[in-house]
């Protein structure tokens, strides 16, 4: 009996359960529902939205100009070239300049020094003992040459001489045999004496024709004399030339960026000495995007057709490979002042785009690398002192003006 009551017990509770449930769900979504009713708030009004976040405007009428943009881009400064000097002779160093260093200043050395052997712009000088042995022993053989030569053209002269003299006797032997052969039609002379005249005129044009052969030998001999008198003088230059490149100058202006000898070192053919940077002009290198690139062209093309009367002007107006040349500014500034350079612009950093970012390398030219102006505060100014010129590393900004 209380078995039944436990069972019917458990199934009222079951029931109740199953009714309560979805009444409590009822209630929380209506709670909720009140909730976001409450806290809803009326939408402003349209035109006090707009007021609030639209941006102030000015306008103002568009007018026709030509005075034309600029395109800008940022730049690096490279050098133009760079001179590597190299051993030409072999030796020992036996002088290096005191500003054959990195970081020191050079000159380039005129010809006249050169010739003159001069010291004020020497950078380094190899020992030139052997060298100048050699000059010395090619110039005694030159001489022994040339003497030799001079020798042989007495030699050629004489056999003139004796050339002239063996056909005088060629022509006095002729006329007497003509004479014995006369007599003999007569039976004045016997055969005897003819032979005998006959063998006389024999011998003197076998003579003439010895001197003639011997005077052809010594004109022979003369030419390959004189070949190798000139071989000698080719040895004698190339030991002179050898000699003159004991004594290295710079062969332009510039700054000393690598030195690899010391005083009292040996240094073969072809081991480097100094290497040597360019100051008298500067490069700047620079990256174009294609649509910066695509404005030039348009110009070059632009500019291309009112020149058509130009007899330099091609008849293609795209420039293919090549870069117009543009004049160019490039600036920099350094302590509250703005330093300006003119540049041109020069060609393609080779060929095609960079593969990672997308631009056209390319360069310009700073043929003069001192500023050409100076702004302070946007106004020019006449004071340079301190101005810096332009050198490798620095970044600096360029405006390519299209008009």
């Amino acid at each position: 009996m209380s078995d039944f009551k436990t069972k019917k017990s458990g199934s009222f509770y079951k029931k109740l359960k199953h009714f309560m449930l979805p009444v409590f769900i009822l209630a929380a979504g209506g709670g909720s529902l009140v909730v976001l009713m409450a806290m809803k708030k009326e939408p402003e009004q349209t035109q006090k939205l707009l007021s609030q976040n639209a941006p102030l405007v000015l306008t103002q009428p568009v007018t026709l100009t030509d005075s034309g943009f600029s395109v800008t881009v940022d730049g690096s400064v490279v050098p133009s070239r760079e001179v590597k000097l190299a051993a030409e002779v072999a030796g020992r160093v036996i002088l290096t300049r005191d500003g054959c260093k990195v970081g020191n200043l050079v000159h380039k050395a005129t010809d006249k020094e050169r010739a003159a052997e001069g010291t004020e712009n020497l950078l380094i000088q190899i020992d030139p003992e052997n060298y100048e042995l050699e000059v010395k022993r090619l110039t005694q053989e030159h001489a022994q040459a040339q003497d030799a030569i001079d020798e042989l053209e007495v030699e050629i002269d004489n056999s003139k001489a004796m050339i002239d003299l063996a056909h005088e006797e060629v022509r006095l032997q002729k006329s007497q045999l003509n004479r014995v052969e006369k007599l003999r039609t007569r039976n004045v002379v016997s055969d005897t004496e003819f032979e005998e005249a006959k063998r006389s005129e024999l011998a003197a044009r076998n003579a003439l024709q010895k001197l003639t052969n011997e005077a052809d030998l010594l004109r022979s001999k003369r030419q390959r004399m004189m070949h190798a008198r000139d071989l000698v003088g080719v040895q004698l230059s190339r030991a002179k030339l050898d000699l003159s490149r004991t004594r290295i100058y710079s062969p332009i202006n510039g700054v000393i960026v690598e030195d690899s000898v010391e005083k009292d070192g040996y240094v073969k053919v072809g081991d480097p000495l100094v290497t040597i940077e360019d100051t008298s002009a500067v490069e700047v290198s620079i990256d174009l995007r294609m649509e910066e690139l695509y404005l030039l062209w348009q110009h070059a093309a632009q500019s291309a057709q009112g020149n058509k009367k130009l007899p330099d002007q091609p008849n293609r107006h795209d420039l293919g490979y090549q870069l117009p040349q543009l004049p160019v500014k490039v600036s920099y500034e350094l302590g509250g002042r703005k330093f300006i350079w003119d540049g041109e612009l020069s060609r393609f950093d080779g060929i095609g785009l960079d593969e990672k970012t997308r631009t056209v390398p390319c360069r310009i030219v700073v043929s003069d690398p001192r500023p050409s102006a100076i702004l302070v505060n946007g106004q020019p100014t006449s004071q340079v002192v301190g101005a810096p010129p332009l050198t490798r590393g620095m970044f600096v900004v360029i405006d390519i003006p299209l008009k």
